[in-house]
């Protein structure tokens, strides 16, 4: 584990990730792995070229408490990233397309994915997240601020594809769906991870070797991690789960149906409104907002008027009966009880919150006012 490589920063403004601390921006993940291996000085072992394996580690910035990234090759087939730290402020970067298969385990953190600057994923965890990219689809990952723990497998597309024939065959849902994928779409597909798979990939954060033997252990887990998340993944399928895959225009087309959805409060569209009026069908829509937004429709539109009423509640000159009325509400009962159920209080206490913090901040402002004329 080796850190003070000779790395290309990152410009003022832009803290990225493990590919552009190591190549510069907008450089590919082979890239950012081949500049790795460039540097054997710094590399945790030195490359073993019967068993293809080599690693190192990059510090994610200048601050040794934002932690590290840990790449490990097995072949240049399986490209093994390893991120453990706390973020003290967010990292973004763009992800070009190379055929990879991306599995992406996260164990902690908060993590959102932009396909395309189309439509923003915000990814839960614990949580296993398949993404392949078509060749003319990118997308923009964005990690932190907080606590962030994750692996990530890329899995050179020849590769899979055979480890796929050899393991379940070409006649399931899953080949055809990879098989299916053009050039602008982008397949992603989210879902729980088991017992057996996380703590495999705890292993692997919590490697407890150094040097060949490191890189052999991860390779170990590598496989494993592979082979378990296969068979999730098929389970996942075959209990009536479809996989996503979405262009670039189907997700400019959700972003816009949720921009409708919460644009006018006082009327929530139904989802057959919402779906002619951007130009979709009511599938595709629904699907959609739980790939973006890990939502319903209904869930996204509920959420913003409740955000909206408590913001609402902070202006002295309404009463609950006019905020209830602009957030879609015929009755002041029924917005009440749909209030307290969703912040677990009522709107008249979040009205004395609101007034509490109101006088506290003027009283504040007064007081730097006298300290300032003493």
């Amino acid at each position: 584990m080796m850190a003070g490589l000779n790395l290309t920063l990152p410009e003022p403004g832009n803290d990225g990730l493990f590919r552009t601390r190591l190549a510069g921006r907008h450089a590919r993940t082979s890239e950012a792995f081949s500049a790795l291996r460039e540097q054997p000085e710094h590399l945790s072992s030195a490359p073993h070229g019967e068993a293809g394996l080599y690693g190192g580690s990059v510090p994610v910035s200048d601050d040794p408490e934002e932690g590290k990234w840990e790449l490990i090759s097995i072949r240049d087939e399986i490209l093994l990233v390893v991120s453990d730290g706390h973020l003290t402020r967010q990292h973004s970067e763009s992800v070009l397309p190379e055929g990879y298969i991306e599995f992406h385990f996260m164990v902690a953190g908060p993590v959102s994915v932009e396909f395309s600057e189309a439509g923003r994923i915000e990814v839960a965890s614990p949580n296993l997240t398949v993404v392949h990219q078509g060749d003319d689809m990118h997308y923009q990952v964005s990690c932190g601020p907080g606590l962030w723990r994750s692996v990530g497998l890329y899995i050179s597309r020849d590769y899979f594809h055979s480890f796929l024939r050899a393991s379940v065959g070409v006649d399931g849902p899953l080949w055809q769906q990879l098989q299916k994928l053009r050039n602008e779409q982008v397949f992603c597909h989210q879902m729980p991870v088991n017992p057996q798979v996380l703590t495999a990939v705890k292993q692997l954060l919590e490697n407890p070797y150094e040097g060949y033997r490191r890189l052999l252990f991860a390779q170990a887990k590598a496989y494993e991690v592979m082979c378990a998340s296969l068979d999730l993944w098929q389970a996942y399928l075959e209990s009536h789960h479809t996989a996503e895959v979405f262009s670039s225009r189907d997700l400019r087309l959700i972003e816009k149906a949720r921009d409708l959805l919460v644009g006018d409060l006082r009327h929530m569209m139904t989802i057959p409104e919402l779906a002619r009026a951007v130009g979709t069908n009511t599938s595709k829509l629904k699907r959609g907002f739980k790939f973006l937004y890990g939502m319903t429709v209904f869930e996204c539109g509920h959420r913003a008027r409740m955000d909206r009423a408590l913001e609402l509640l902070g202006n002295e000159r309404l009463s609950v009966n006019e905020v209830a009325f602009a957030v879609g509400y015929q009755h002041q009962t029924s917005f009440t009880a749909s209030f307290r159920d969703y912040f677990g209080f009522a709107p008249k206490d979040a009205r004395r919150m609101a007034d509490l913090r109101n006088v506290r901040a003027r009283s504040s402002s007064a007081g730097v006012t006298a300290a300032e004329d003493s």
